[in-house]
């Protein structure tokens, strides 16, 4: 649960692995909630996270229009976007998160919308990663893992290293 909550607060690291994770090692009906309720759990941190976050930096690159355009959103289009971007499996959820903590949306009705959003994507999600568990030999599996958590930590050291500099 720790796992899941970690991955959905930080976003940017692929669920699936964890969805996979669950659904392996769980069965598909606990996988499934533990892939949820971590998901949703994790979103709502995030969120406050990266609004607490945004509000003690000022960065130019909130001026742009697209994300002037985001900020001055309607709370009604913020809830349908969350929504709609949170019902596309592979959209990732730190970006999603990201973004609506910019706006002017409550807490709770960003916990509404995620988990609306949340709910038939992770179904999706444990039914594209069963589907693969059971079809592609346990080796591939682990060598798709390593490849994906190597590319992650590359890309995650470089990006800390772009920042230092």
């Amino acid at each position: 649960m720790l796992l899941n909550l970690g991955v959905g607060a930080i976003g940017f690291f692929p669920s699936f692995l964890v969805t996979g994770l669950n659904v392996s090692s769980f069965g598909i009906t606990l996988g499934t909630v533990l892939s949820l309720s971590g998901e949703i759990f994790g979103a709502i941190a995030g969120f406050y996270l990266y609004r607490f976050g945004f509000k003690k930096m000022d960065p130019g690159w909130l001026k742009h229009r697209f994300w002037t355009r985001i900020q001055t959103s309607s709370t009604s289009q913020v809830f349908w976007t969350i929504i709609l971007l949170r019902l596309i499996p592979f959209v990732p959820s730190g970006l999603v998160t990201a973004g609506a903590s910019l706006t002017s949306i409550s807490g709770p009705l960003f916990i509404v919308a995620s988990t609306i959003g949340k709910i038939p994507a992770v179904f999706i999600e444990v039914a594209v990663v069963y589907g693969l568990i059971h079809t592609i030999p346990v080796s591939y599996q682990y060598s798709l893992a390593i490849m994906t958590l190597v590319i992650v930590l590359v890309i995650w050291t470089k990006s800390k290293r772009k920042i230092q500099m």
